[in-house]
């Protein structure tokens, strides 16, 4: 990271009888205005006001600026400042400009208001830039406000309004550099913060930090660590046997596929190879890729410093700078534009079905729209070069196969190409630049990432972004280790793929004790796992008391299938007196309740999802005999039993878990979640008898690896509900009431994932 130029000093009281520095000599007020506020923003105006202690102004220098053409200007940045495209374009160049502030600023130090942010774009102006780079001392005005004045709060506008001073925050520069440098002389005079604290010795950041190793790395044979630097990287026990074979398996430098079920701490895993590589290979390096952000913030507080934390997309925002794709970073900062300038920006226009059928005569223009935008977010999800009819999402209300179906095809093609591109034209902001499309178009590249010889680290790598899989099989000069479940892929409706199938030349290892659960609840799991036909079993932890409950035993949480269901146990335990967090899709809920009202009311939806229905009583016949729509039949009974504000009322009386006497969640939702007492609801049963439509086989997969994670989300208290029959219920009670192994239950199986 390049230096920065402004060094900030921090401002204190001056002594008694003696003139501090900041009354004796002149300083300078700066402000810039950018594009945005991310890293790849640029300057497009900037002023410098000197000033002297009594807020008089001894000279100025404001300028607009001209990055380039090719520099996208944020539409949303403009609303606040005001800064029009013809007006940068008609400016000075930025070198220009530049070379003249410095020269303005000789000297004298500067001041303004949250200097990180001038400090960290004017940094990046120079380095773009064949000048020499000032090197100047500063002061936060924010930062000395909050130590020297009580405020409500210490943004400018308000610290002007409190302090009566003439300055005006407009958001362009030179008003906004006038009136910091007015608070600053304010501060100089009113509470005598006239003085500076000494610069202490500073270890430049980059001092700190290990010096790139550019060659390639070999491996060499590992210096051998004492029992105690083994034991403290792997949390402060010693290593299972387990993990000794997938320590001894990493010092080989193959590719490992772990297979890690549920609760076996393939985290904590994670950490001891990492800790112990670091611990005997300081300059080799690692990635460990997260599923999402929290667990990428938290593993990095956990990992040695030699391993690189991050999600995908984050990892991809890094690498997509410095390609020819860069400029269009500075769009994710933009808002969303109007739904009718989105949908002229790219001719959305209303479909009208010539086809017969009983799917609907006519699709409005909004989703119409919410589906065009739809098949561009399918066809980033793939490596294909162009979108297709196979990247069209399937309409409800209107069969797959049908003549609607390929009129819808041929109308949402056409606009959703229209979309893709304006999405890469980095002067069009009518369409929102997404991590979604960032991901896409670093994927395209086929980025080679890492040093010869460094690591990289794949979790929940069954469920893994199919981009993300590509990218990995691609770093052949790294050594990867994909560690998952392959039992709980439950999210391959989202286009998530198993990535630990087929990985050719890998060594394939496992982990099977829990130390989440007991031994009952592990027999539950171990159920479902014969069912999937895995050869692995979960081994429960002996230390942890577990037994099926019943309906009547009290819990922490309750378990469901979908969202109508999760908010109807939320409803019935508030009708009980408990106070009780949803966990679940709530923004899907809310939309759900939007539609319901307009489709009572003979309007169509706005929720692209529903929007071939044109009444409520469309939606109920549609729920009634169409396959696989449990989820929104539960919905609409939900409506249809409390109403629509009733149910909103419910949401709304929801609490954080933290604070809840139930939890109701979803199951998708709850994987990564855990609870001392779980309920799987009583709606959830995987083949009722009276179901219409039995599953196929791969839906019926799918539905015993949701099973899976639900059950082994419990660590005490588990009822099972409609998920195990009687019969099972009986026998793993038994089980654990006697020491006698019960027919039909065969102990846990150790060894390797085939």
């Amino acid at each position: 990271m390049t230096d920065l130029i402004i060094t900030q000093r921090k401002v204190r009281k001056t002594e008694t009888g003696q003139p501090g520095i900041l009354t004796r000599t002149p300083f300078v007020a700066i402000d810039v205005e950018t594009t945005g506020v991310s890293d790849d923003g640029r300057v497009i105006e900037v002023a410098a006001v000197k000033m002297n202690h009594r807020g008089e102004v001894i000279d100025r220098f404001e300028s607009l600026i001209n990055p380039g053409y090719d520099v996208p200007l944020n539409p949303h940045a403009q609303r606040i400042h005001g800064i029009t495209p013809n007006m940068v374009w008609s400016a000075p160049s930025s070198e220009e400009v530049f070379a003249d502030l410095a020269e303005f600023v000789g000297r004298s130090g500067v001041v303004a208001h949250s200097l990180s942010f001038e400090n960290r774009f004017l940094t990046a102006e120079y380095a773009r830039l064949e000048l020499p780079r000032p090197q100047w001392q500063g002061i936060c005005t924010l930062a000395a406000a909050r130590t020297m004045l009580i405020a409500p709060n210490h943004k400018l506008a308000t610290l002007l309004d409190l302090l009566e001073l003439p300055g005006m925050n407009s958001h362009r520069a030179a008003d906004d550099a006038h009136a910091c440098g007015l608070l600053m002389a304010a501060m100089i005079e009113r509470c005598d913060a006239g003085d500076l604290v000494p610069l202490g010795e500073v270890t430049p950041k980059a001092a700190r930090q290990s010096a790139p190793i550019t060659g390639p790395i070999v491996m060499a044979e590992h210096p051998v660590l004492d029992t105690q630097t083994v034991r403290s990287a792997m949390g402060g026990f010693d290593p299972t046997e387990e993990q000794a074979r997938i320590l001894d398996g990493f010092d080989t430098g193959a590719d490992l596929v772990i297979c890690a079920l549920a609760g076996t701490g393939k985290t904590s895993t994670l950490k001891g190879i990492a800790r112990i590589e670091a611990a005997r290979n300081p300059g080799r390096h690692g990635l460990y890729l997260a599923f999402n952000r929290s667990v990428a913030t938290e593993a990095k507080a956990h990992f040695p410093e030699q391993v690189q934390t991050s999600t995908a997309h984050a990892f991809a925002l890094r690498h997509l700078r410095n390609t020819a794709h860069g400029p269009l970073l500075a769009k994710l900062d933009g808002g969303r534009s109007k739904f009718r300038e989105m949908a002229e920006a790219i001719n959305s226009h209303k479909i009208f079905f010539s086809a017969g059928g009983d799917g609907p005569r006519v699709l409005a223009q909004y989703p119409v729209t919410r589906l065009a935008l739809a098949t561009v977010d399918e066809f980033c999800k793939t490596m294909d070069e162009q979108i297709g009819p196979q990247h069209v999402p399937e309409q409800r209300g209107i069969d797959v196969g049908s003549a609607q179906r390929d009129e819808l095809v041929g109308h949402i093609l056409p606009i959703a190409r229209r979309a893709w591109a304006a999405i890469r034209d980095p002067h069009n902001w009518t369409i929102k630049f997404t991590p979604t499309h960032m991901l896409k178009l670093w994927a395209d590249t086929h980025p080679i990432v890492g040093r010869q010889g460094d690591y990289l680290m794949l979790d929940e790598a069954q469920d893994a972004n199919p981009l993300i899989d590509s990218i990995i099989r691609d770093q052949v000069h790294m050594q990867r280790i994909r560690v998952g479940d392959e039992n709980q892929a439950i999210y391959g409706f989202t286009g998530a793929i198993n990535s630990m199938s087929n990985v050719a030349g890998a060594t394939y290892l496992s982990l099977t004790k829990s130390w989440r659960f007991g031994p009952a609840v592990a027999d539950t799991a171990n159920f479902y796992l014969r069912k999937l036909g895995t050869t692995l079993q979960v081994i429960g932890n002996e230390n942890v008391e577990s037994r099926l409950i019943s309906i009547s035993d009290p819990v922490d949480a309750v378990l469901c299938r979908t969202n109508g269901a999760a908010l109807t146990e939320v409803i019935a335990a508030q009708q009980a007196g408990k106070t009780t967090a949803l966990i679940g899709d709530a923004a899907a809920a809310t939309r759900f309740c939007e539609s319901a009202e307009l489709l009572k009311a003979g309007q169509s939806p706005k929720d692209a999802d529903l929007a071939a229905f044109t009444t409520w009583a469309d939606l109920q016949d549609y729920v009634e005999n169409a396959p696989g729509e449990g989820e929104l039949k539960t919905l609409v009974e939900l409506v249809d039993t409390y109403g629509v504000d009733e149910v909103r009322a419910a949401m709304a009386s929801t609490v954080r878990p933290d604070r809840a006497e139930l939890v109701s969640a979803t199951c998708h939702k709850a994987k990564g979640l855990e609870f001392d007492r779980v309920r799987i609801s009583h709606e959830w049963e995987l083949e009722p008898d009276d179901a219409p439509f039995p599953l196929d086989l791969d839906d019926l997969r799918d539905e015993q690896m949701l099973a899976y994670v639900g059950l082994t989300r419990a660590k005490r208290h588990l009822d099972p509900g409609l998920l195990l029959d009687q019969r099972v219920v009986d026998l793993i009670s038994a089980r654990h009431a006697h020491p006698e192994a019960i027919p039909g239950l065969t102990p846990p199986l150790e060894g390797m994932l085939l």
